[in-house]
């Protein structure tokens, strides 16, 4: 009887009560004003060493509804939010580089909108530094060259030959990760040797949500560990068979304050979770009744803020940390992990 009702929840998963968490926003803004936090960092800061909040896709968010959207900040908001490493990934509309997400097109031009925006932000705030991961999105002719001659034409560019350079030689200016080929270096080469990356970013289901969570968590935990020469990134993002936001939150609709969706899975006097690794610990106990709670997925952006919290005012090395829309808990908690010039935890008063 037990394995009949569990198998008529799984097939009918539905949401639990409201949920409204600091680690996930879908609004156009979280609230949270943190634009001079790297002028607490010392100037011999390696770019190794700073745990980086940053977003994934970032200027997915006008065009192509649920299944492509990614954000819910524009950019200029994330800069001012404390995002410090965006994910442009760009095709060709009308002659013009703009930002997609996969067939999508975003309406935005790299030019006065990517480039616009982080020059702008920089003149007001030369102690920050951008990391820009430039990548080819759609077919383009000569994508390199068109690339270059926005780059080269922008005195904010950083023109080192570093790939791991001190914050001081990069305060003011973008850093551009590059992700695409091409004869000229335009600034560190992506995903190189000396870098370890977690991109698990297909989900063929909203159960396979466990397993995204469980190699963002081993990679937080290397990134922690790890030397301090070797660049971590980690995206807390994925897609596929699940939307962007049910991944970041595991609600059941976009809003910020919706409802977590039910695994259809319990726990208690009725136990089917303990029938399934993809049961976690993790997802909360909800709507209990008689010694049986039913259980709620958990998004991974709420699941690593959450890890984050368990050692408060602790210095950790995060890497650098894409989402999809974060919230001011999880900016906040990235940004938080470092250390300042006097070697403390920057803690709060990263808010400033």
């Amino acid at each position: 009887m037990v394995a009949v009702l569990a198998g008529l929840t799984v097939g009918t998963a539905a949401p639990a009560l409201a949920d409204h968490t600091a680690g996930y926003s879908h609004d156009g803004s979280t609230g949270l004003t943190s634009t001079d936090w790297m002028a607490r960092l010392p100037g011999s800061t390696l770019l190794s060493e700073i745990s980086i909040p940053g977003t994934h896709d970032s200027g997915a968010s006008l065009f192509g509804g649920d299944i492509a959207f990614t954000q819910s900040m524009d950019l200029a908001t994330q800069l001012q939010s404390g995002i410090r490493a965006w994910d442009i990934r760009l095709g060709e509309s009308s002659g013009r580089l703009e930002i997609y997400h996969g067939i999508a097109r975003q309406g935005q031009d790299f030019q006065n909108d990517v480039l616009g925006a982080t020059d702008a932000f920089l003149q007001a705030h030369p102690s920050e530094t951008i990391l820009m991961r430039v990548a080819q999105e759609q077919t383009t002719s000569d994508f390199a060259g068109r690339v270059h001659s926005h780059l080269s034409a922008d005195p904010h560019v950083y023109r080192g030959t570093s790939d791991n350079p001190p914050l001081s030689d990069v305060r003011g200016k973008i850093v551009i990760l590059q992700d695409f080929s091409s004869p000229i270096r335009e600034g560190i080469a992506w995903a190189n040797s000396a870098w370890s990356v977690q991109d698990d970013y297909t989900m063929s289901n909203n159960w396979d949500l466990a397993r995204k969570w469980h190699n963002v968590a081993a990679q937080l935990d290397a990134a922690s560990a790890g030397p301090g020469t070797k660049v971590y990134v980690n995206f807390l993002s994925a897609s596929g068979g699940s939307f962007p936001y049910f991944v970041a939150s595991g609600h059941s609709s976009p809003g910020t304050g919706a409802p977590n969706l039910l695994t259809g899975w319990t726990r208690g006097i009725i136990n089917s979770c303990g029938w399934s690794s993809s049961c976690i610990p993790e997802y909360p106990g909800v709507n209990c009744f008689w010694g049986t709670c039913s259980v709620a997925f958990q998004g991974v952006n709420v699941l690593a803020m959450q890890k984050m919290d368990a050692t408060p005012g602790v210095h950790h090395r995060y890497g650098i940390v894409y989402a999809d829309f974060p919230g001011a808990g999880l900016i906040r908690d990235i940004i938080n992990s470092n250390a300042d010039s006097g070697g403390r935890v920057m803690g709060k008063a990263a808010d400033r």
